[in-house]
């Protein structure tokens, strides 16, 4: 019969209209035995589907036949990838925690790309986000320079003058604020010790552009003839920590020194340097050097 309306007689001469597309087949009320083949025709309309296994998605190119399919395993949902085989996503039913293999953003919603090292970070509450380098993250906090001593400032004087390798000349990559940090040796070389006791004062202070003083420290150290020590003695140290900071602007350049002096002595000969302590004992020599770091915190 062909999809178009009849009419046709009974044996008792009447007539009766039969439309075929009022015949169909129910599918809700059949159970498949075997695959059903839909021959390309789509499925439209549906409410829910119930899936047992697991739906698979092929490739629309058909020379490539890995594919991706959606399952649920002891608790798990994932996406698996049959190439790898194994999940690309896993979701957990009872903590709804989500485990991705790899992930890959490759722009922010401002359509910035990332570079090495930059950070993601959400612009507003709405979610939007950019790629920015750590430095220029508000309130961020990162480590600009460590400087090491390089020798002494000047033995014994009451000027103040540099501690060699303390100098930086810095140009801020970012408006905010520069946390400095100070860790310095005051020493006094046991060859000038002649009487006992000898005490002696040192002043050490942080410099911005050669004529602003950040902060200040001090420290007195009170020696001994080196026989009276069990081993011979040796110089004798001590150390100072000098905490500061500098507001900064982005592209401004500022230089930065450690500076010290003998502001006072209980005998004139004896003074002091800042920098290099060295110790000498065979296997147990060592030297430490004093130090300047730098941390920004940006605006």
């Amino acid at each position: 019969m062909s999809a178009q309306t009849k009419t046709v007689v009974t044996t008792y001469g009447e007539k009766i209209t039969i439309d075929p597309n009022g015949i169909g087949d129910n599918l809700g009320n059949h159970t498949a035995t075997t695959t059903l083949n839909l021959n390309n025709n789509d499925i439209s309309n549906v409410s829910t589907i119930f899936i047992k296994k697991e739906a698979q998605l092929f490739d629309k190119n058909t020379g490539n036949s890995n594919y991706f399919s959606l399952n649920k395993n002891n608790g798990i949902v994932g996406i698996y990838n049959s190439n790898t085989t194994g999940n690309a996503l896993s979701i957990n039913e009872v903590s709804s925690k989500t485990t991705f293999v790899t992930t890959q953003i490759t722009k922010g919603t401002d359509g910035s790309l990332p570079q090495k090292d930059n950070v993601l970070i959400s612009t507003d509450s709405n979610g939007n986000t950019a790629w920015l380098p750590l430095v220029k993250v508000k309130d961020a906090l990162t480590f600009q320079f460590l400087n090491y001593s390089t020798g002494n400032s000047q033995y014994n004087t009451a000027t103040f003058n540099d501690v060699p390798g303390l100098m930086v000349t810095y140009t801020a990559p970012v408006t905010g604020i520069l946390s400095l940090q100070a860790n310095l040796y005051t020493i006094i070389p046991d060859g000038v010790v002649t009487k006992t006791p000898t005490s002696v004062k040192t002043e050490m202070v942080l410099m911005v552009n050669g004529n602003q003083t950040i902060k200040g420290g001090a420290s007195t150290i009170t020696t001994a003839t080196p026989s009276a020590f069990v081993n011979g003695g040796g110089n004798f140290p001590e150390t100072t920590t000098i905490l500061g900071q500098i507001p900064v602007t982005a592209g401004q350049t500022y230089t930065i020194t450690v500076q010290a002096r003998t502001a006072d002595t209980t005998t004139a000969t004896v003074g002091t340097c800042v920098g290099n302590y060295v110790h000498t004992e065979g296997v147990n020599s060592f030297s430490a050097y004093s130090t300047l770091m730098g941390t920004l915190f940006t605006d």
